[in-house]
């Protein structure tokens, strides 16, 4: 069974603990069976990789690995503070998420 994660691709999120703690990015893809996310410029790793045969020089590719799900909370646009999810039926029945603190409706970025 997979877990449900309350936290979607393109919602905007702030890091609550670790290295890179106060950082906020935009999540860029979840990974709900291992409870994990990436983050954009969040996270940032370096693979180092070896230069072929002949003259292909080797290089350093950096990325952004993937955060546990713990460790970052979306960001609320409507009152600009750190929300925790939750899910309210809106009048037409259809689920929608919204931040507990203000109980408006999360709107993704879009971009």
């Amino acid at each position: 069974m997979i877990p449900k994660l309350k936290i979607k691709k393109n919602d905007t999120v702030r890091v609550i603990s670790g290295r890179d703690r106060g950082k906020q990015g935009r999540v860029t893809q979840v990974f709900p069976q291992q409870g994990m996310v990436v983050v954009e410029g969040i996270n940032i790793r370096t693979r180092h990789l070896r230069g072929g045969k002949g003259k292909q020089a080797g290089s350093k590719v950096q990325f952004a690995a993937p955060l546990k799900v713990s460790k970052v909370m979306v960001l609320c646009q409507n009152c600009n503070r750190l929300a925790r999810v939750r899910s309210l039926a809106s009048a037409d029945g259809n689920k929608v998420r919204s931040c507990h603190r203000c109980q408006q409706p999360l709107v993704l970025a879009t971009s």
